[in-house]
């Protein structure tokens, strides 16, 4: 027993924890930057793995050159890993500052980030057996890895939940007619005419289907916000969610959660009515975070599809030169499938999960009904279909077309783009064939699709905007179906903050104030300038279709 605590110890003066850390907080920084800058699209739970894998790596390769070759070589082994790792994820940043400022040399940024990996190992291999320096390098690298963490956790602990003030909107007199109410979150199917003008789709025959089953189309409907979680909570809560001006727009997306979530003032006038509530989307978060919700006792959720998997693995990826290798065909098919996220790709042979369908939707609200017989039901379904990834085809099948990118960026994959907008038509007919011809309900997308500068999520200065890239995010797909006596309430512009204030009116008997149709533009990133950009809107659309 004495021989195997002295191996012990003789293990633990071999492998000097303080470099192992070192290496470990460098190869976790990358993960957790990127976890409190996406903190409210994901969780660590969806990302824990990677880092975990990275540092094991590091073990694996690092613990048996201390044994190896001796003490300090073993700590450079360790420490050049570790530093390979984090500077693997700087790649595009580094990109970044060699376009700006090193342009007129002509060097790339493959160049410059090969140059600034070598110089980092190089100081590493010379510094790695000054105890100073090493222990220097231990406060930095774990200051990169926790003070992100610690952010995460104090934007999570103090997240706001608390329910506004409600009482000017609703009403606890009970209706004659408790229908029940749809509605489908279309996420970035653009309006009928930008879909005809800009992508080249006509879907006038799938209108007129609407019009003759008693929808009325708003052919000028605008979105109250261009980002789903400003857009979306401005439906449910009836008012807008950024505001020109100091008020600006909500510092994080906590309170936005909650509202998507149940806490909101539809939610909570439907909830006086007796109504439960099914809830579909792909992630959990943030229609599903039932943490957040009021109502989570009188909530079903359906959580089905795997396409933030998918993107959060992209968006990594993408932070390192290793995706433009993949698409080089460099390394081998699988690797290159596991970069690419192919392998979470549903295909009619894999086993990946496919987004629900309204099959799926129909079967969790009949066993609802069932459980609650003669309780009416209102459905939030986020459908995905229309936007990227376009991971279905046009019959609503795994697609396997051409050029697919399992990114939530990739708009520009125009044949996916277009099959997406027919399944999403093929799924709202089937539903609407399927459901009580008296149930109320609500097509409505929370953007259109992004175009030019606003293709991705990166920042930009809204003034520099093409109008034409604005119009199109801005310009919504929305219709409804109402009953007979409240249809002519509902205008051409029809959307947003209004969307319920018309339904509930309806069904209350008790017309609402209806707010004037803005479009209150703020964008990705910390800026919370909020511009009103309705006019200018409004002048190109006239323009547009004068021409």
């Amino acid at each position: 027993m004495h021989d195997r605590f002295g191996i012990v110890r003789v293990l633990a003066k071999r492998l000097p924890l303080r470099d192992f850390i070192t290496a470990a907080s460098l190869a976790i920084a990358p993960f957790s930057a990127f976890l409190y800058s996406n903190r409210e699209y994901m969780g660590m739970g969806d990302i824990w793995l990677y880092p975990v894998v990275l540092v094991g790596v590091i073990v694996t390769f690092g613990a048996p050159a201390f044994f190896l070759v001796g003490r300090t070589w073993g700590s450079r082994v360790c420490l050049i890993l570790g530093w390979g790792v984090f500077a693997l994820f700087l790649y595009r940043d580094i990109g970044k500052v060699v376009d700006r400022y090193l342009a007129f040399t002509g060097v790339s940024s493959e160049l410059g980030w090969l140059v600034v990996l070598g110089v980092g190992a190089f100081v590493i291999f010379k510094l790695a057996d000054r105890p100073r320096v090493l222990l220097a390098g231990l406060l930095f690298s774990v200051s990169l890895a926790l003070l992100p963490l610690m952010q995460y956790g104090f934007v999570k602990m103090f997240s706001e939940t608390e329910s506004a003030d409600r009482s000017a909107v609703t009403s606890s007199e009970a209706w004659s007619f408790k229908p029940d109410i749809y509605y489908l979150v279309l996420d970035g199917l653009a309006r009928a005419d930008v879909l005809d003008e800009v992508y080249g789709v006509d879907v006038a025959a799938f209108t007129e289907i609407l019009q003759r089953d008693g929808f009325v189309v708003a052919d000028r409907a605008l979105g109250a916000h261009p980002l789903t979680w400003l857009s979306v909570p401005a439906v449910l809560e009836q008012e807008y969610q950024a505001h020109p001006g100091r008020r600006g727009r909500p510092a994080t997306h906590s309170r936005s959660n909650g509202i998507m979530s149940g806490n909101n003032r539809t939610h909570e006038e439907l909830t006086e009515q007796g109504y439960r509530f099914v809830t579909a989307t792909e992630d959990e978060a943030p229609f599903c975070d039932l943490n957040l919700s009021p109502i989570r006792e009188r909530t079903t959720c359906l959580v089905q599809g795997n396409s933030m998997d998918a993107a959060i693995r992209v968006r990594l990826v993408e932070m390192t030169p290793l995706l433009g290798l993949a698409n080089r065909g460099i390394f081998p098919g699988l690797l290159s499938r596991w970069l690419t996220a192919e392998d979470l790709r549903p295909t009619r042979d894999s086993e990946a999960v496919q987004a629900f369908l309204v099959d799926d939707l129909l079967d969790v609200v009949q066993s609802v009904k069932t459980n609650h017989e003669g309780i009416p039901i209102f459905v939030l379904a986020h459908l995905m279909y229309p936007h990227p990834p376009f991971t279905l085809d046009s019959e609503c099948e795994p697609s396997s077309h051409p050029g697919f990118r399992p990114s939530f960026d990739s708009w520009d994959d125009l044949v996916g783009l277009k099959m997406g907008v027919a399944c999403t038509q093929k799924q709202i007919l089937e539903l609407i064939e399927r459901v009580e011809s008296d149930a109320v309900i609500v097509l409505q997308s929370d953007h259109g699709p992004g175009l030019g500068l606003l293709r991705t999520g990166t920042e930009v200065d809204v003034e520099e905007v093409p109008i034409e890239d604005l119009w199109v995010r801005a310009s919504v797909f929305s219709a409804v179906r109402l009953p007979a006596k409240c249809r002519d309430w509902v205008s051409d512009t029809y959307a947003g903050v209004n969307t319920f204030r018309v339904i509930l009116g309806c069904l209350s008997g008790k017309a609402r104030t209806l707010e004037p149709v803005s479009s209150f533009w703020t964008w990705y990133g910390d800026d919370r300038t909020v511009v009103d950009l309705t006019d200018r809107l409004r002048l190109y659309e006239s323009a547009a279709n004068s021409d």
